[in-house]
């Protein structure tokens, strides 16, 4: 593993003819591409969340066509022609007497000229306000939608559990509504995140799918859904819910290396103590409806998100325009 990490450093080698076929063939997967249904759907997801910034336009045999491969060498190697401002990690059963020389021997020797990295702000922004887009493709009589909230974040680990934890309330809550209460959808996925740079801001996404007539009013049920977090909270018996499975999750967690490599790499990033990993516990166990509530409250803001809808061709959307 070691001598990988000093091959990817010195010297690094470009195989044209290796390259140039991986990339046709990579055009080959892209050439139905745009047929797709889901396709269609998650590329206006992502150009409407990045404002139709060109760094962040969807994939297509036009964008391979434009890559110059002397100039995606000449930036690998300018990337990796430092090693002194990288932070390896190591977790596992390790035996620190054996690996200390194989450190020094691939690690130790690796190129550093003193320089210190940071990261550039590219602009990249999601909308404000209420912004709806409908994509009609397919013929197939199914509908999906996805609805993406956003905001600015104060980035703290309690934070950031609270908001965790507001998407794995909504995740049960939803799934018996819409799934078990009204038979309206296979599944519903919910998911939140957060970031520090270039600003510290969130992300919390909402999707399923249904038929096409009954979208609408399933997107309604989910959006009551989150009004009763805002106006009351959750019941005694939610909050267990939550904290058993939080505490089951951790349990499984600590007992798997990826968990820790995670774990160490997120608090050496944030600057917070590696010996506060273990407070996760304490965040799990002092969690309150009031927490939740105030989460929903702050987060979850119905004049301001991003929602995407996906209808066959034959139908037309019922969603309203901004």
């Amino acid at each position: 593993m070691l001598e990988l990490v000093d091959l990817s450093f010195t010297p690094p080698r470009l195989d044209t003819s290796a390259v140039t076929a991986f990339l046709e063939r990579y055009k080959g997967v892209l050439a139905n591409r745009n047929s797709s249904p889901e396709v269609a759907f998650s590329d206006t997801l992502q150009v409407t969340m990045a404002q139709h910034s060109r760094r962040a336009q969807p994939i297509s045999s036009a964008l391979v066509d434009s890559i110059s491969l002397s100039k995606s060498f000449d930036f690998y190697k300018e990337r990796f022609a430092d090693a002194g401002d990288f932070t390896f990690v190591f977790v596992g059963n390790i035996n620190l007497d054996s690996l200390k020389p194989k450190i020094a021997k691939w690690l130790g020797g690796l190129p550093s000229t003193g320089r210190k990295e940071t990261w550039r702000d590219t602009n990249i922004r999601p909308p404000t306000g209420v912004v709806q887009r409908v994509v009609n493709k397919g013929v197939e009589p199914k509908a999906r939608t996805a609805i993406i909230f956003t905001g600015p974040f104060e980035y703290t680990r309690e934070n950031r559990y609270h908001l965790g934890a507001l998407a794995e309330l909504l995740n049960i809550r939803l799934r018996e509504t819409l799934r078990e209460n009204l038979g309206g959808t296979y599944g519903v996925s919910v998911g939140a995140s957060a970031s520090r740079e270039p600003v510290p801001a969130f992300s919390f996404s909402i999707g399923f799918g249904s038929a096409p007539d009954r979208l609408d009013a399933l997107t309604a049920a989910a959006l009551a859904q989150i009004d009763s977090v805002k106006q009351f909270g959750t019941t005694p018996d939610y909050l267990t819910k939550l904290k058993q499975a939080s505490i089951r999750s951790r349990e499984t967690g600590i007992k798997q290396n990826n968990y820790w490599i995670t774990q160490i790499s997120s608090f050496d990033q944030n600057g917070w103590p590696l010996e506060t990993i273990p407070d996760a516990d304490r965040l799990i166990m002092a969690l309150t409806s009031e927490d939740l509530k105030r989460a929903a409250t702050k987060y979850l803001r119905t004049d301001n998100y991003v929602r995407v809808s996906l209808f066959p061709e034959n139908i037309p959307a019922a969603v309203p325009k901004e």
